[in-house]
Order: C-alpha cells, then structure tokens, then sequence
C-alpha cells in the first residue's frame, strides 16, 4: 500500500472490514458512522485521498483489486452501484458535505 492512502486504508480497514455487514445494516450507515467518529482533518485527509485514487484512473478490476488487497475494504460496491469510481465519488460527496456545515 501506497502511503499517499493512509488514511483511506484506515478508513476502510476500520469501517469496511469483513464484519461490517454484523456491525451496520448497509454502507451508508457504515459511512455515517465513519463521519461521526472522525474529525475534520481525518475526513478531510479521507476525501482528498478517495480523490486522488479517482484520478489514477484504474480501470474497474483494478479499481476492485486496489480496494481489497491494498485498501482492506470488505465492501462490495458492484452489488448497488455501477462502477467503483461512482462509489468513491458518492463517499466524497458525503465527506464534503459533512466538512461544508
């Protein structure tokens, strides 16, 4: 894992770990989770790294594979959303909404 990702492989890791789905009842509610516990610097970190791994423009198996071998992320965005860089982009939204109010 790249170190530029330290904060995203922490968020995964701890959020989207392979026990999510005992602890929430979906990605939203792990996300939400995610901005109540975390502080502003924490999200903004986050947000800035879900858009930098947006922008080395993997392609969609890469993209899965990054996720879950150098991510640690458990999640499998593919059943509700149609592409990964939509899911990543919907997390960010997320964060700048929560880092706007």
């Amino acid at each position: 894992m790249e170190d530029r990702f330290e904060a995203l492989h922490h968020f995964f890791s701890a959020y989207f770990h392979q026990d999510w789905g005992i602890e929430h009842d979906g990605a939203e509610e792990i996300i939400s989770a995610f901005l109540a516990d975390s502080s502003n610097d924490i999200l903004r970190a986050t947000q800035q790294q879900i858009n930098a791994l947006i922008s080395t423009q993997k392609d969609e198996l890469g993209l899965r594979e990054c996720l879950l071998k150098e991510l640690s992320c458990y999640y499998c965005y593919w059943n509700e959303w149609k592409t990964g860089e939509d899911w990543l982009r919907h997390i960010s939204n997320r964060l700048s909404a929560a880092l706007s109010q």
